[in-house]
């Protein structure tokens, strides 16, 4: 089942055709109060709540959800850090009518010993600037206070983290629990979201259907299932593809050979090893000396070129070679830094890229920090599919946005991205429809299982191991 992300845009523009739907926006926030408490009182051990309203709809959210904690006889205080208008206003003197008046936030709520559940509704959605004045305020009491009696729940996203691009501002509040309202917000499973978000729940609101009334920003990997590939049992070697890589040049053969045994691991029927070292081989790959006479001998026979992997500043020749000729190419570490310092036309045939910030960064030629707007701006440029590797990867593939929200720092280890690209070319080899998504997925699948193991860290090697049982052949 395809699980949908949502942006601003999209979830504002859903909101308005719902109201012409009759499902105005009063409903949908007096839905989000009920709903919110329905999951508070279900998953959450507390003796006592602070919700706090902000500016906006959030603040309407925080609201009506207050009405429903009264009604059901909490021990609840509400901070109303703005004035209301609009269904908020409303909502607001419906709680005054039953006896709940707002009351300041201050150091003296906190120092109770009970156990405090705070719901975080002071912004939502429309954060457009960096939280100023007694908002900011609050937010930095909120996260100073954050210890194991004191439970944060943020209403839809944490206070001050853009909803879009998963980048937070300064002053964020850090979340233990975020409970999205409609839709999924995509900036929770990427970049700075997947530290202050916390846990990540969902109601829909009753509005089962929102992919087909408004079109989605992104949608999530499931890195939770195998991969599926179809493989008949009865076939050779011949019928799984030739992968070809160009690295493991002068003293680093360790890249290459990573990517070698990837995608041999993958399926792959053949790998051939384009190098200028053939010492420290594995015995699995085929040798391809280093001169584009040798390349161009065998290219018709290969389904898919990896360059870059340990090939330093070296092979430019044979690099546009491959560049200008129709076989798939898998761009990683110094095929992207080659990328990047050539002028070259948008590739027609299919290119897929594997960056890390650094290396995105340099293919751009400027510094960024909205990694949607940068793997958009890679597509525009160089053309393929490409995969923005960091916390919370990002992959596009034509005009589709893929988010996987898995954030470890075991993979913060040298070879882990070579082990990504050799993952990559098999699938193409293959046949994969859609190799830059499945191959993310087997590379996450497989670290999760030495996480599960109980490293705390890897070495590249260690991936490769895991990836037969992150595939599922029939």
């Amino acid at each position: 089942m395809k699980t949908f992300l949502y942006d601003k845009l999209n979830t504002r523009i859903l909101e308005k055709k719902l109201g012409k739907k009759n499902i105005p926006s009063l409903l949908l926030m007096m839905r989000a109060g009920h709903n919110l408490y329905e999951i508070v009182k279900k998953k959450f051990n507390y003796d006592q709540i602070i919700a706090i309203a902000g500016p906006g709809n959030n603040g309407g959210d925080a609201i009506a959800f207050s009405i429903q904690a009264k009604l059901n006889n909490e021990n609840i205080i509400l901070v109303n850090l703005s004035k209301r208008k609009n269904n908020s206003k409303k909502l607001l003197f419906l709680l005054n009518s039953i006896g709940l008046k707002e009351q300041s936030f201050n150091n003296s709520i906190l120092k109770s010993r009970k156990k405090i559940l705070i719901l975080d509704g002071i912004l939502g959605i429309g954060i457009s600037r960096k939280p100023e004045g007694l908002i900011e305020k609050t937010i930095k009491l909120i996260n100073k206070s954050k210890k194991k009696n004191i439970n944060i729940v943020s209403i839809d996203i944490p206070s001050g983290l853009n909803p879009d691009t998963g980048i937070a501002y300064p002053n964020t509040i850090c979340a233990n629990h975020t409970i999205m309202c409609l839709t999924r917000k995509q900036g929770c499973y990427t970049g700075d979201g997947l530290k202050f978000a916390g846990e990540l729940l969902f109601t829909d609101l009753g509005i089962t259907n929102s992919n087909k009334i408004q079109k989605v920003s992104s949608l999530l990997l499931d890195n939770k299932n195998k991969v599926l590939i179809k493989r008949k049992k009865t076939a050779h070697k011949g019928k799984f593809g030739n992968v070809l890589i160009l690295g493991g040049w002068d003293n680093m053969p360790g890249a290459a050979n990573l990517s070698a045994l990837a995608a041999l691991k993958t399926g792959c029927g053949k790998v051939f090893i384009c190098t200028n070292n053939f010492n420290k081989l594995p015995n699995e790959v085929i040798r391809i000396p280093a001169k584009l006479e040798s390349i161009s001998k065998i290219i018709d026979k290969m389904d898919v070129a990896i360059a870059g992997p340990g090939l330093g500043n070296n092979g430019d020749e044979i690099l546009k070679y491959l560049w200008k000729k129709k076989i798939p190419l898998v761009l990683d570490a110094d095929g992207i830094n080659w990328l990047a310092t050539n002028s070259l036309k948008r590739r027609r045939t299919l290119l897929i890229g594997t960056p890390h910030h650094g290396e995105a960064r340099n293919l751009l030629g400027m510094e960024f920090r909205n990694r949607f707007e940068a793997i958009k701006n890679m597509h525009n440029k160089y053309g393929g599919r490409w995969v923005l590797k960091g916390p919370g990867t990002l992959v596009i593939n034509n005009n589709n946005m893929y988010i996987n929200d898995f954030s470890n720092s075991i993979l913060a280890s040298a070879g882990t991205g070579d082990v990504l690209a050799g993952i990559i070319g098999a699938l193409i080899a293959q046949k994969n429809k859609h190799p830059e998504v499945a191959g993310v997925i087997i590379h996450t699948i497989a670290a999760k299982k030495i996480l599960a193991e109980g490293q705390k860290t890897l070495v590249a090697g260690d991936l490769l191991k895991k990836i037969s049982s992150s595939i599922e052949f029939y």
